[in-house]
């Protein structure tokens, strides 16, 4: 295993740190409004059982070319706290993540489930690093639903059999079957989009 290294502390990385930040400030405030209480209109909440992961993930992704990358493996790692993204680049250049770090570098639009053709050479580019992250296993980590499947498009050659694919669906297998479940109140408005996947309890 690639062994761990700080993370990157470069300007452009800083930037998108404190902009994903935002977003999980944002998750985390309508996590203490969901403590305080109901809304005036009940209707706008509901109560979900979720899922929530007790085993961990290193998922290595690699730079395919400029800001495009694909999940070379996931592995199991006994906690959650001990989750890790290994992200190789094109010059030589290895960065270690923590899962904080790297929640941070998924945007909403990155949660978001997209449409395909039935072309398979659409599924054999990657993505944006936050994208890759949330749709593959690292995504139950950060609040995607175990009913979605890792996505076989971003990790590295795509449809062939075996390979990154095969670990990041033993990986996703494992990290259900060892989860545990609890309720919680959540607002109706948050079946979608950005705030579906930051809850865990739905996604698609």
């Amino acid at each position: 295993m690639t062994p761990y290294k700080n993370y990157s502390t470069a300007s452009d990385w800083s930037h998108r740190i404190k902009k994903g930040g935002m977003y999980v400030a944002v998750a985390a405030m309508i996590g203490a409004q969901m403590s305080c209480g109901s809304s005036d209109n009940g209707n706008d909440w509901e109560q979900v059982t979720v899922q929530e992961a007790t085993k961990g993930v290193i998922t290595t992704i690699e730079e395919t070319e400029a800001g495009n990358f694909v999940i070379a493996d996931e592995q199991v790692v006994d906690s959650k706290d001990a989750s890790r993204v290994i992200i190789k680049r094109l010059n030589g250049k290895t960065d270690t993540l923590t899962l904080d770090q790297a929640k941070a570098l998924v945007q909403p639009t990155d949660t978001v489930t997209r449409q395909h053709t039935n072309n398979v050479q659409h599924y054999h580019h990657g993505g944006g690093m936050g994208n890759v992250l949330w749709w593959g296993a690292m995504g139950y980590m950060m609040g995607r639903s175990f009913n979605s499947p890792v996505q076989q498009g971003i990790y590295r050659n795509g449809y062939n059999a075996g390979g990154a694919y095969s670990a990041g669906t033993a990986v996703s297998q494992e990290l259900k079957r060892t989860s545990v479940s609890r309720t919680q109140m959540r607002p109706v408005r948050g079946r979608s989009g950005f705030f579906r996947g930051w809850g865990g309890s739905t996604g698609s």
